[in-house]
């Protein structure tokens, strides 16, 4: 799984190989519309991608056509529930790319904990959607960098300076140095694994750098999401990142302080 930033590694979705013998097929999920003709076009004219159908998303998720669907697109206003329909397709084996509104840190942990595999703003990065299709029918882990900031955010923002002042700061030392604990009791060829992922590589890749089979790979995934008590690879994933930024902005509030 990669955590990446669709700004710094795909500006405009140039340089995404296409696979001839193989282009990953999408099924849209919109309730809008209108909504539905925007994202349905972009996705229809990627060449990159082979574009199914699109489906209100309203109707019941067994009625969804993504019977040959290798991602599934699901577009959700600010209000919209979509855990249950994106953990039900995850669990499905099909990957699960959520565009939506109205992000907040909770909401995105939520999708996260249901498998789905990338998340976009939408409206604002609709000439991203194909590129980040492309990315999540790959294995990677695709988060735009608004959304990448809401993970590593202090919750929840004062309503005025005087509260600013008095709230205290969350204890991010003392959370970074739990992951960490966690973190120390993976063996070295796990945590070598789990580094790997999280700067980027695919289990196949993952496999191909430390010269292992894709199932030996996995193993050591599983070994590792059962010591560290996460729920799947997005989570273990993403505690790495975590303690790899809080270590950034520990380091970079000593070097303040000195």
């Amino acid at each position: 799984m990669l955590i990446r930033s669709l700004r710094d590694h795909w500006p405009s979705g140039e340089g995404v190989p296409l696979v001839e013998e193989h282009r990953p097929g999408v099924v849209l999920a919109e309730h809008d519309p209108i909504s539905r003709r925007v994202l349905g076009t972009v996705l229809r004219d990627a060449p990159q991608l082979n574009y199914i159908r699109c489906v209100d998303s309203h109707r019941p998720v067994a009625e969804w056509p993504v019977a040959h669907a290798d991602v599934v697109v699901i577009a959700v206003g600010a209000q919209d529930e979509f855990t249950a329909a994106a953990r039900g397709l995850a669990d499905d084996g099909r990957r699960v790319l959520v565009v939506g509104t109205g992000w907040t840190g909770p909401r995105l942990e939520a999708g996260l904990h249901t498998g789905a595999t990338g998340f976009l703003v939408k409206d604002t990065e609709i000439g991203r959607l194909a590129t980040a299709t492309h990315a999540v029918a790959d294995g990677h882990l695709v988060l735009s960098p608004a959304l990448m900031a809401l993970l590593t955010a202090d919750p929840g923002p004062p309503l005025d300076a005087s509260q600013a002042r008095a709230r205290p700061r969350p204890a991010r030392g003392g959370r970074r140095l739990a992951s960490e604990r966690l973190l120390a009791s993976l063996t070295h060829r796990e945590r070598e694994v789990l580094d790997l992922l999280a700067d980027g590589l695919s289990t196949a890749e993952v496999a191909r750098s430390l010269t292992l089979s894709p199932a030996t790979v996995k193993s050591h995934v599983s070994h590792a999401l059962t010591k560290l008590n996460t729920r799947n690879r997005v989570e273990a994933v993403l505690l790495v990142q975590r303690t790899r930024y809080t270590g950034a902005d520990t380091e970079l509030a000593r070097r303040d302080a000195v």
